[in-house]
C-alpha cells in the first residue's frame, strides 16, 4: 500500500499505547489519521476492532464514509474489493483479515454488547475506537472498553479516541491530562494535531478559521480546551489570567463561600499597591464541620490583619468566626447582586489603562480555574438567559463577594443594633441594601 498521510497522523497511527487520543481544531485530519488507525487494525487476522460513535446516522457520515467512500477526491481507506460489508450486522470483514464492528452509543446498550453482531450476544474486542469522544457519556465508553480483552498476536489492546476540544472540565481533558491541575492516567498518550499543519487544506479554509473569534477560535483552530461560548466569564483568558507568582500586597482579604454537601471555599485574595487583586491560595472541600472551617480561615488569613467576607446566607458562621476574633462581615447581597457582581469580576479581567488585568488567580487555584472555564450563563427558549447556572460557582461566589467589597460601588453592610439576623455572646447584626 502507497499511502500518504501527514506526520502527525503517523505518529498517532504507530502510538501502541493502550489509551489513545488525538484530538485538534476543524480540518486538523482526526478522522482520516483513525479511519488509519482503526484499519490497520483490522487487517490483522483475528482482529475485531469496534468503532463508535454517540449518533449511529453520524458515524455514518464521518469515520465510516472515509472507510468506505473516501472524501472528496481522496480514495477511500479500504479499498474497494478488499472487503464485504454487512449493514444489518454493521460489520466491515476484511479479507484475509479481521473484522471491523461499529454502532452508535444511541443504538441499544452498546455498553453490554459491545459490538454485537446478534441480538442479546456479547463479542469481545481487540480494539475499540471513539469518533468525537467529547459527545459520549464516560460511564457508557468505559463500559464499552470493558469489552476490549481479545488477545491478538502482534496486535496490543487499544483504545483509540478522536475529537475536537471541549470545555477543560470534560472527562476526556481530565483522564488525559489536558485539564489544569489533571496528569495524564498511566497509559494515556495525546497527540494534538493542527489544521494549519494539514497541507491538504486550501488556503481559504484556514483563513475562515483564522476569522474566528473568542471560544470558537481556540477551539477550532488552535485545539485548546475552553469553556463554551455560554461562558460567564468571556473575557477569561488562562494565559493572562493565571500567574506562578502571587505579588507582594498590602492588604488582604478571605472570601468565604459556606457549603458542606456542597463545597465549602475560601479564598486568599491579596491586593497590591496600586488594587490589582490576586487569588492567591483556595480551600475547596466537602463535609467540613464548623470547628473545621473556623481553622481553614484562620490558614487562610495566616499572620496578616485580613478582613473575612461570608456568605450573609451563613450568619452562625459569621458569628462563630467573629466570636474567635476574625474581622467577619457578610457579603453585601440583595436584588440583582449576582450580575452587578459579575460585572464587577468581568471589569477586573479587563486590561486597564496600564495594560494590565486587575484581577489573576495564583495556578495553584485549580478549583477557582475550573470554575472561571466552565461557569455558564443559564439557556433560554430564546437563547442565553442573563441569569447564571447554579452549578460549578461555589468559588466564583465567594469571588464575587470579595471584589463587591473591594469596590465598595454599591450598598453597604451595617452593624445596627437591636435589629439583628442572629445573636451571639457580643455582636448584632443584620445586611442591608
Amino acid at each position: 500500500m502507497n499511502v500518504e498521510l501527514l506526520p502527525a497522523q503517523w505518529d498517532f497511527v504507530d502510538d501502541q499505547s493502550p489509551w489513545l487520543l488525538a484530538y485538534g481544531g476543524r480540518g486538523s485530519s482526526k478522522t482520516t489519521g483513525g479511519g488509519w488507525k482503526v484499519y490497520t487494525r483490522a487487517r490483522v487476522p483475528g482482529a475485531r476492532e469496534g468503532l463508535f460513535r454517540q449518533r449511529l446516522i453520524d458515524l455514518r457520515g464521518t469515520t465510516l464514509k472515509s472507510l468506505l467512500e473516501g472524501d472528496g477526491t481522496s480514495p477511500p481507506i479500504i479499498p474497494p474489493g478488499t472487503y464485504s460489508h454487512n449493514q444489518q450486522l454493521k460489520t466491515i470483514k476484511i479479507h484475509n483479515g479481521g473484522e471491523i464492528v461499529y454502532n452508535g452509543m444511541d443504538q441499544g446498550d452498546v455498553g453490554r454488547q459491545a459490538g454485537s453482531t446478534g441480538k442479546g450476544s456479547s463479542m469481545n474486542l481487540s480494539g475499540a475506537t471513539f469518533d468525537e469522544a467529547v459527545e459520549m457519556n464516560e460511564n457508557a465508553v468505559l463500559q464499552v472498553c470493558m469489552g476490549v480483552r481479545l488477545s491478538v498476536p502482534g496486535l496490543p489492546l487499544q483504545r483509540i479516541f478522536m475529537c475536537n476540544p471541549g470545555a477543560p472540565s470534560h472527562w476526556v481533558a481530565k483522564r488525559w491530562g489536558l485539564a489544569l491541575g489533571h496528569q495524564p492516567m498511566k497509559g494515556h498518550s495525546a497527540h494534538h494535531l493542527r489544521p494549519t499543519d494539514n497541507y491538504f487544506l486550501p488556503p481559504e479554509f484556514i483563513e475562515q478559521l483564522e476569522q474566528l473569534q473568542g471560544v470558537a477560535r481556540e477551539r477550532y483552530l488552535l485545539g485548546k480546551w475552553v469553556g463554551s461560548d455560554g461562558l460567564v466569564y468571556d473575557r477569561w483568558d488562562r494565559a493572562i489570567h493565571v500567574v506562578d507568582t502571587v505579588p507582594a500586597h498590602k492588604r488582604v482579604i478571605i472570601a468565604v463561600d459556606d457549603g458542606y454537601t456542597d463545597p465549602f471555599v475560601a479564598l486568599r485574595i491579596v491586593l497590591d499597591s496600586d488594587g490589582r487583586a490576586c487569588v492567591a491560595d483556595e480551600v475547596y472541600e466537602s463535609g467540613l464541620l464548623p470547628d473545621e472551617k473556623m481553622e481553614r480561615v484562620r490558614a487562610m488569613v495566616g499572620g496578616d490583619d485580613a478582613e473575612v467576607v461570608v456568605d450573609s446566607a451563613a450568619p452562625d458562621l459569621i458569628a462563630l468566626l467573629r466570636s474567635r476574633g476574625f474581622n467577619a462581615v457578610p457579603a453585601d447581597k440583595g436584588q440583582g447582586s449576582v450580575n452587578y457582581g459579575i460585572g464587577l469580576v468581568q471589569n477586573r479581567l479587563a486590561e486597564a489603562g496600564d495594560a494590565r488585568v486587575r484581577l489573576t488567580v495564583n495556578a495553584g487555584c485549580v478549583n477557582t480555574i475550573r470554575e472561571f472555564e466552565t461557569y455558564e450563563w443559564k439557556p433560554g427558549a430564546d437563547g442565553l438567559k442573563d441569569q447564571p447556572r447554579d452549578a460549578d460557582n461555589h468559588a466564583m461566589d465567594a469571588l464575587r463577594y470579595a471584589i463587591r467589597s473591594i469596590e465598595g460601588e454599591r450598598g453597604a453592610v451595617g452593624y445596627v443594633p437591636e435589629v439583628a439576623s442572629y445573636r451571639d455572646d457580643s455582636h448584632m447584626w443584620t445586611e442591608w441594601n
